[in-house]
């Protein structure tokens, strides 16, 4: 080979003639250009453009980085020894846990990146558990029904959850612990919910919760009582209403106090009296 040294920084070119033992000469010489650049000590600086989002349910993982022009890299997951790659790199098959994934450039000169540009991320590929810890009573009113909700989720906490809700047969909504409706109507209905990690996993078996809105105040009726025109200083009053109800009676505009069927009173005073009697159905009506 032809050598030559001390070339002085700037552009060459080496041109080569052939010639046969006839001394004919190529016409046509080959030629190399090239150029000299001052000697450089400073170490380039490696940057990580695209990674996965931390956390992630995702167990493949793409890279892609950028340094000065003309460096070349090497690459280390999970601290594993440093091996020449490119721009972009992937892996596959990742665990589910934690991750690092470090890349650093050399340049043209030969130096290389001391503070290696790194991306920690954590694979999540399981779901979290949904729970509904208040509900309305079964039957309730309809007015105003509530909700609590809470979850567990194995890598990430419970406190990283988010949370998705419906009633019946709606479509899922982005929903918050607690979760209220207004006005729901009278008749069956189903509730659910299920927990949403920062990963994107949602949990398959969301938490349910089923019963009755009772709109409908019941009706009291009285059945029997004393005469309108009585002499006696005694009176009993039987009443009724739907099955399960509680009752409240008042005498002569008094407070209402709880009571039950008949209802009697004694020692009434002479003059006019009144008796009153309410019902209270299991949904608070």
């Amino acid at each position: 080979p032809a050598e030559y040294s001390g070339l002085a920084v700037g552009n060459h070119e080496l041109r080569v003639v052939a010639k046969d033992s006839a001394g004919n000469a190529d016409p046509t010489p080959a030629t190399y250009a090239w150029t000299v650049v001052a000697p450089d000590s400073e170490a380039p600086q490696t940057s990580i453009t695209e990674g996965p989002t931390d956390p992630t349910n995702h167990t493949d993982a793409l890279f892609r980085f950028t340094a000065e022009a003309g460096a070349s890299y090497e690459c280390s997951l999970d601290g594993g020894a440093y091996t020449d790659c490119g721009s972009p790199v992937g892996y596959t098959d990742l665990a589910a846990g934690e991750h690092t994934f470090s890349v650093r450039a050399t340049d043209a000169s030969g130096n290389t990146d001391a503070s290696p540009a790194t991306h920690a991320w954590t694979v999540d590929t399981a779901a979290p558990d949904t729970e509904i810890t208040d509900r309305p009573a079964d039957p309730s009113k309809g007015d105003f029904v509530e909700f609590g909700l809470a979850g567990s989720d194995t890598l990430t906490g419970a406190g990283a959850l988010d949370y998705q809700c419906r009633l019946d047969d709606a479509p899922w909504v982005d929903c918050a612990d607690p979760k209220a409706y207004a006005g729901v109507t009278a008749g069956p209905h189903t509730f659910e919910a299920r927990a949403v990690d920062k990963a994107g996993n949602v949990d398959p078996t969301p938490a349910s919760y089923a019963w009755t809105v009772d709109n409908a105040a019941p009706e009291t009726t009285i059945a029997s009582g004393p005469q309108s025109t009585s002499s006696s200083p005694t009176a009993s009053f039987s009443f009724s209403s739907e099955a399960g109800v509680s009752y409240e009676c008042s005498l002569d505009g008094g407070a209402f106090e709880a009571c039950t069927s008949p209802a009697d009173y004694s020692d009434l005073a002479v003059g006019d009296h009144s008796f009153a009697v309410r019902a209270t159905d299991a949904a608070g009506n």
